[in-house]
């Protein structure tokens, strides 16, 4: 079943359960453009456009559902500063061969790789708020085993943890930096950074099967500027940097990993 069949169909599932006239629906809709690395681990970048959305549905008794383009999350009703929320999100793939957009050039680095299909993630995620920061931990796993590079791959399971704060409000504008770390096993690292004995037959890289270990740490900032009541505006900035097994892959070409990205955003 397709994502975007999975998310709708789980959707409908909520608003048959919830009962609507005791929730409170809203929502949001962006337009960006971001910049980051063409795969994890590649050493080029390219730009691209940055779609977000997603809509809400708050009820005193049954939590808050969240649907967005970052995935489906279930948050049971809060026991501040505590909260805990279930999640269903994707790991997205990659084609082996990038076509850069708003131009006619490829990528062929990975060519001989093949396509790695997205795969949807289950977990959970605990977070400590309080205001002007957050801690939070995340455990997701992999809901199917899926085949690659000719080999059915063990499924994959990741453990990510970090802290955010705001650091400078002045007026309508914030200023916030977050830092996390994440952790995985062995079959995640497989899926992102392995090369198996076909995958070494058709391409140039050697085969290579990581272990278990932290995958990648990063930290990030964010500028907000509240243009109105439903509009806001922000750049965003990330540093990323592979660990270990993740960064001694053959096809990793730079550790270090840069994004950076604008969005304009509507919330009704």
């Amino acid at each position: 079943m397709k994502r975007s069949l999975q998310y709708g169909v789980s959707l409908a599932g909520i608003m048959l359960c919830v009962p609507l006239h005791s929730a409170d629906l809203s929502g949001y809709a962006g337009l960006g453009v971001a910049v980051s690395p063409i795969y994890s681990g590649s050493q080029h970048a390219a730009p691209g456009p940055l779609l977000k959305g997603g809509v809400s549905l708050k009820s005193d008794g049954w939590g808050y559902w969240d649907l967005s383009t970052d995935g489906l999350a279930w948050t049971l009703p809060p026991d501040s500063p505590f909260a805990v929320s279930l999640l269903l999100t994707p790991d997205e793939g990659r084609k082996e061969v990038f076509n850069y957009p708003f131009s006619g050039r490829k990528n062929r680095d990975l060519q001989g790789m093949g396509d790695l299909s997205d795969i949807l993630m289950a977990g959970a995620e605990l977070r400590y708020q309080r205001e002007g920061w957050m801690v939070w931990l995340r455990a997701l796993s992999a809901t199917q085993k899926h085949r690659y590079g000719g080999e059915t791959q063990d499924p994959g399971m990741t453990l990510n943890s970090g802290v955010k704060a705001m650091l400078w409000h002045w007026r309508d504008v914030d200023f916030s930096v977050a830092g996390d770390i994440t952790w995985a096993n062995g079959g995640y690292q497989q899926r992102h950074y392995g090369v198996t004995t076909s995958q070494a037959q058709h391409t140039d890289f050697s085969v290579y099967r990581p272990s278990s270990g932290f995958q990648l740490g990063g930290v990030s900032t964010g500028l907000v500027w509240h243009i109105s009541e439903n509009v806001a505006a922000g750049v965003s900035g990330r540093a990323a940097y592979l660990f270990d097994e993740a960064g001694k892959s053959p096809l990793v070409k730079s550790r270090m990993q840069y994004t950076l990205s604008s969005l304009i955003q509507y919330e009704f």
